[in-house]
């Protein structure tokens, strides 16, 4: 990795998952994510938030936590979906920092009240950001739709964001998650990039890393987008496979052929 710095006169890897979510490339649909996740949060309520993988999902979420006030919310993230029934309220509970109950009614009620208490008495909004969300088996989903149950479904006090892989919104186009479904207040499937926002994602990625000049020809750029489907973080992956074998090959620019040798491990 270091002689791949080297050798493009780079500060840093360019594709680095660990950047901070603040300095991320903003593009068209991590926008529209973050206008959306902004809605949800003014409105109240819950939203399904889907793509593919790798689209920027996650990275949406962090952005929209760190923009959060903490006087003003109290924000909650999950990846971990794998639990059953009961246990996905428990691990939330738990995240809240309340005490373990072994009754269910009781684990249920304390986790309605903390929400309801946090908004009305100490003026912080609990955020629930469930990641991973389509892993949730049935009986967890319907345990947290009841969950959103508050002053006979008449109030709001609280926001829940399920986001997931493209089968979670196939999941709640079934009849017996339609009354899950009913009470989403915001949708958002998340779209890969455009070919024309591919050129900016690399070219801005390269340029923060510290490159000087085009280091990818046009045909190059082109040939990356087709093989990523448009999906930031395979994206990420090919460009940096391509940037390693550009070394091996001794070249500092990198066109179509060279991207589709370095792709095929030649």
């Amino acid at each position: 990795m270091n002689e791949l710095l080297t050798w493009f006169g780079l500060k840093r890897q360019p594709f680095d998952k660990g950047i901070k979510a603040s300095t991320a490339i903003e593009t068209t649909p991590l926008n529209e994510a973050l206008a959306r996740l902004d809605y949800i949060r003014q409105r109240g309520g819950m939203m399904l938030f889907t793509g593919d993988p790798g689209v920027g999902k996650t990275l949406a979420l962090r952005r929209f936590a760190d923009s959060l006030s903490e006087t003003r919310y109290r924000t909650v993230y999950t990846p971990l979906t794998t639990l059953r029934g009961t246990d996905v309220l428990r691990h939330l509970s738990h995240l809240l920092g309340l005490r373990n109950q072994s009754s269910k009614a009781t684990l249920f009620q304390q986790l309605q009240q903390e929400i309801l208490d946090s908004h009305e008495q100490k003026g912080r909004t609990v955020v629930l950001l469930i990641d991973e969300a389509q892993l949730l088996q049935t009986p967890a989903l319907h345990e947290l739709r009841l969950l959103t149950n508050f002053k006979m479904d008449s109030f709001d006090p609280f926001v829940l964001v399920l986001a997931g892989q493209s089968e979670l919104r196939r999941l709640f186009e079934y009849a017996v998650m339609e009354p899950f479904a009913q009470r989403f207040g915001m949708r958002y499937h998340m779209p890969p990039l455009e070919p024309k926002e591919t050129v900016v994602y690399l070219q801005k990625h390269l340029q923060l890393a510290g490159a000087h000049d085009p280091i990818f020809h046009d045909d190059a750029l082109r040939a990356l987008h087709e093989a990523s489907f448009g999906l930031p973080r395979r994206l990420g992956s090919l460009a940096t496979q391509v940037l390693q074998y550009a070394v091996f090959a001794e070249k500092r620019t990198i066109d179509a052929d060279l991207v589709l040798h370095a792709l095929k491990g030649q």
